[in-house]
């Protein structure tokens, strides 16, 4: 079975994890300026080395032309904007990450280039193969390196540096090229910044992505890929058919007579004001609550009448403790903890999913244990989400 790195991270870090491990087969609907200024910015700087490889050192203004040709080539309506920037904003960040690379690099000749947007194909064990493209790779006394182009805003720490992708590439080098010395090197191009890590093997990585496929898998077998809604859903290009977005695009595409009647949006409006309702008399209640208290202290009375019901009135104290650990070593020292105690089912739910319950004790748990589904309603206010 082939996987491209792509669809292991898509499942990794995207909210939207349905069939991602064939997201590579699916045409983004959309596509977010960042994602293609970036692209736009790989193609100039391939242009650089390739041209490079013919003898040839474009100049600044050579590629800075390209870039913006290739900007106004690819353009189309289907780019949309996360932040409150104009697309001329990203348009210029490009030609400043150019720049600043093209500056810092002349003449380009730091290393011997091996190959350029590399298709590597490898098999990770004899059950999963591993596809995917590489910037660009080079070498330099018997050093290869594997060089990535970042056009993010964020620049990582060493601790947060997230050096699955290119492991993988340093594996598929090993396997290409024998290459036994490897270095990875991140470029961030905003930052005009990179960082080189070398180990002396990256083979820690191959068990953590045949684990990530397994879990692609097993998800894939069982149906199970929810969707989770994060801070990256906003650059999803895929949001027109993610559960958690497509009735959006779904009533934006109507006529506004055609929304008002539509069964999906008038449910929510008439939901949102039972529950203004519903809160208007809480606050109502409580208000009343406190009266009804009032009136039992002043009164001296537990049960206050009214036509046909009755209120009870209970005064009683009861304690909280702000350190349960010193308490649980109290109650065990004296021998009353397990008088105390509980068992804590929604752990122990959770525990039955992991391999934290050994495999024995969870067939007994199955024998007295049901599964439920749980449906929870939450209201939110759009404005706000918006």
């Amino acid at each position: 079975m082939i996987y491209s790195y792509s669809a292991i991270s898509t499942f990794e870090n995207c909210p939207f994890k349905f069939k991602l491990a064939y997201m590579d087969k699916i045409k983004p609907l959309r596509k977010n300026i960042e994602s293609f200024m970036g692209s736009r910015v790989h193609e100039a700087l391939e242009k650089l080395y390739r041209d490079k490889l013919f003898a040839k050192i474009d100049s600044l203004e050579e590629l800075i032309s390209f870039y913006n040709e290739r900007w106004e080539k690819e353009m189309h309506g289907n780019i949309f904007v996360v932040k409150g920037y104009e697309i001329e904003n990203y348009r210029k960040m490009g030609e400043m990450y150019i720049r600043d690379y093209y500056n810092t690099y002349k003449p380009f000749d730091d290393g011997r280039i091996i190959a350029l947007e590399k298709r590597i194909f490898f098999p990770l064990n004899e059950k999963y193969w591993i596809n995917g493209i590489i910037d660009r790779i080079s070498e330099k006394d018997g050093v290869y390196e594997v060089h990535d182009y970042k056009t993010s805003l964020y620049f990582p720490s060493l601790n947060e540096l997230d050096e699955t992708q290119l492991a993988i590439y340093a594996i598929a080098l090993q396997n290409l090229y024998g290459a036994e010395e490897i270095e990875l090197v991140w470029h961030y191009l905003a930052f005009n910044k990179e960082i080189r890590v070398r180990k002396k093997s990256y083979e820690y990585i191959r068990e953590e992505i045949i684990n990530k496929i397994e879990e692609i898998e097993n998800a894939k077998k069982n149906g199970k890929f929810p969707a989770k809604e994060s801070a990256l859903c906003d650059y999803c290009e895929y949001q027109p058919i993610c559960p958690l977005f497509k009735h959006h695009y779904k009533i934006n595409e109507m006529h506004v007579e055609e929304v008002a009647e539509e069964d999906g949006f008038n449910l929510v409006n008439k939901y949102w004001e039972i529950e203004r309702k519903i809160d208007e008399l809480e606050a109502i209640k409580e208000e009343i609550k406190k009266k009804l208290i009032d009136y039992a202290r002043k009164n001296e009375v537990e049960h206050i009448y009214g036509s046909d019901k009755m209120v009870k009135v209970k005064f009683y104290k009861n304690f909280y403790f702000r350190d349960g650990e010193i308490v649980k070593k109290l109650l065990k020292k004296e021998g009353l903890y397990e008088r105390f105690s509980r068992l804590d089912f929604v752990a122990l739910s959770k525990a039955l999913e992991s391999d934290v319950i050994p495999s024995y004790i969870k067939e007994k748990l199955k024998e007295i244990m049901e599964e439920r589904e749980i449906i929870r309603i939450y209201l939110r206010d759009l404005k706000r989400e918006e």
